[in-house]
């Protein structure tokens, strides 16, 4: 480019002197002509310098015809390197704009995987403190990751190439990291939320059950009492241990659950097994050992009480199972200290290094 631009100056330098030769010529023609006068010619007396001088310029005409050509394809050649320059810069910048974005979406990949891992956190520790309680976990609703993967992965490639080839051994290794880390967290973010969304609907659908169970539990206890009210009278109905051990639960029971209402919370299963079907279970144990079931239901309601502690067991179970999961995906994947996480980093400090 410099070459083409320095022999462009020579060719000018050229001209302009061919043109002051082609002056001089002029003027020293001129002289030899005697009282010469403007638009006056002389053709018959002087018609060996007319054409002496024809001749001369001619042949430097030609000449400056030579340069013209040659300046012609020096200002093409410049031209076209010009426009080959452009067309480089425009592909490195093109390049230079991909990793831009992907540098944007490295610091949003980072801040979902950060951000879910404290989610995840909450939600194993709520899990283990309260297993049988209905404890959340929310997830991003945006395609990050799948923004990243579908970019063309080809013009990636050349991306890193232009930018880390010289100065980065391992570049292709990060590159390809960078793609199986993206991969990777789209698909555990599938997989745990279709997880999830699975252990949510079946706790539901088991609290739902439970819930349905107890209320079973309390219409039966109801109707026990009712049964012993007309079998031995208002006056002597409460004397008997099965009638006065169920009416005492009922009213301690729909107590608690006025106080959850007012509360503005919902039953805590384990709070109920615990505090009310328990002690309840373990008076009813006493009663049968010293007088046995009686003949009005008092065995089905103990064998209904003590089911509804089972399947609220069985929920926390299955929760303290779920969260130990969560938790181990959460201390491999997606805790500060991740491998993965670092990488990410790493990379997105080296591309912003380079723009």
């Amino acid at each position: 480019m410099e070459s083409l631009s320095r022999y462009k100056s020579i060719i000018k330098w050229v001209f302009w002197l061919t043109l002051v030769l082609i002056v001089f010529l002029t003027f020293q023609a001129i002289n030899e002509t005697d009282d010469w006068k403007f638009l006056d010619v002389d053709f018959n007396t002087r018609d060996h310098i007319i054409s002496a001088y024809g001749s001369l310029i001619g042949g430097i005409l030609a000449f400056l015809s030579i340069l013209f050509v040659l300046y012609q394809v020096y200002e093409q050649r410049e031209q076209i390197i010009i426009e080959r320059e452009e067309s480089a810069n425009d592909k490195l910048q093109d390049l230079k704009d991909r990793l831009l974005l992907l540098t944007n979406y490295l610091q949003t990949l980072e801040k979902d995987i950060v951000r879910h891992g404290e989610r995840m956190e909450t939600f194993f520790k709520a899990e283990n403190e309260n297993p049988s309680t209905m404890n959340t976990m929310y997830f991003n609703t945006n395609k990050n990751f799948e923004r990243v993967i579908e970019m063309d992965i080809l013009s990636n490639f050349k991306a890193f190439q232009a930018f880390f080839k010289e100065d980065e051994e391992d570049w292709q290794k990060q590159f390809v990291n960078l793609y199986e880390i993206s991969d990777f967290y789209n698909e555990a973010f599938k997989d745990l939320k279709k997880k999830y969304t699975f252990h949510i609907e079946d706790k539901v659908a088991k609290q739902k059950q439970i819930a349905a169970e107890i209320m079973e539990l309390l219409n039966a206890n109801a109707r026990l009492v009712d049964d012993y009210r007309i079998k031995f009278g208002a006056a002597d109905y409460l004397t008997k241990p099965w009638a006065n051990l169920i009416n005492e639960y009922n009213p301690a029971h729909y107590e608690y659950l006025q106080e959850v209402q007012d509360a503005g919370d919902v039953p805590d299963f384990r709070h109920i097994s615990d505090n009310l079907l328990l002690p309840f279970i373990q008076t009813a144990m006493d009663i049968r050992r010293d007088d046995g079931y009686d003949d009005l239901g008092s065995r089905n309601i103990i064998e209904l009480a003590s089911t509804i502690r089972k399947k609220i067991w069985d929920v926390e179970v299955y929760s303290l199972q779920y969260a130990g999961d969560i938790e181990k995906q959460f201390n491999s994947y997606f805790s500060l200290e991740n491998d993965n996480i670092n990488e990410l980093k790493d990379i997105k400090a080296k591309i912003d290094a380079k723009l």
